[in-house]
């Protein structure tokens, strides 16, 4: 966890991505600070990337946030597990390793990977997954979804104006390649928001009070990481990025896409919120 000081207004936040294990970590952290009367519902935008599209459809719908960490303890018969081979990783860090330090290169050359095999798992099956976790198919006001185009690798919002349903937003938000399908929206092709930046924390650029989740904050190759982006944003704003503590990376464990993992996590976030809440309570 780390805090930047400053006394200044507006407010947002900022749900990384991490897969299905960074949902329920990001749920144990916002039930434990509920728990202790910090209510991040109040904030001026939700920017929601991958996992955190997720999280960020219940935060700005309001909806209880108890109720949802009840069912990330239990087990959950629509999640589909997932894994990562060894020859996409590889892929992986060519991307980055090919793209350098352009963002949009970078997200290009995710788009290609993601064009070679577009259906890992059946389509219909990733959209029924995505749809059992939604707490509502209705945009909230103020949530902002990112998702990456997988052609110019361009860095797209989606929002309730976008004129796209909330379901297609958050599959392109979180549609990692190789691992779950690409996503076409209007005829274009879309891919998971986070996989230049997990947080796309810099879309916050203009808000003065900012709480950063991010289950995944490691940066890659040329590519900034959370605690870079928070730094650099710490200039105008206060800046609280909160990263899983230590029992929260055990239970998180090596495969960010394994469902079985997600009560553990749920509560690890919880427990860890108690030390965060001072950090969050001083600048929101």
């Amino acid at each position: 966890m780390t805090l930047h000081n400053h006394k200044l207004l507006t407010r947002a936040l900022v749900l990384g991505g991490g897969g299905v294990t960074g949902i329920a970590w990001e749920v144990g952290i916002l039930t434990g600070l509920l728990e202790a009367d910090i209510d991040l519902y109040s904030a001026d935008t939700i920017i929601g990337t991958s996992a955190g599209a997720f999280v960020g459809v219940a935060v700005a719908s309001g909806y209880d946030m108890n109720k949802l960490f009840s069912l990330q303890i239990q087990p959950n018969e629509s999640e589909i597990a997932a894994s990562v081979s060894e020859d996409l990783v590889k892929a992986w860090y060519h991307a980055f390793k090919t793209g350098g330090s352009n963002p949009d290169n970078v997200g290009a050359e995710f788009g290609k990977i993601a064009k070679k095999n577009p259906d890992p798992v059946s389509s219909n099956l990733r959209s029924s997954v995505v749809e059992a976790r939604l707490v509502t198919t209705d945009w909230p006001q103020k949530l902002q979804v990112t998702a990456i185009h997988a052609d110019t690798g361009k860095l797209h919002v989606f929002n309730e104006s976008s004129g796209v349903s909330l379901i297609d937003a958050v599959s392109a938000s979180g549609a990692v390649p190789g691992v779950w399908p690409l996503v076409h929206i209007n005829g274009e092709a879309w891919i998971d928001g986070g996989m230049v930046s997990t947080t796309n924390a810099r879309l916050a650029d203009n808000y003065e009070r900012v709480v950063i989740l991010s289950p995944m904050p490691k940066g890659f190759g040329s590519i900034p990481g959370a605690a870079e982006d928070a730094s650099a944003m710490s200039a105008n704003a206060n800046v609280v990025l909160v990263t899983p503590d230590e029992q929260s990376i055990k239970a998180i464990g090596p495969n960010p896409y394994d469902p079985t993992l997600c009560s553990a996590v749920a509560i690890a976030g919880r427990a860890q919120s108690k030390q965060i809440v001072d950090a969050i309570r001083s600048i929101w």
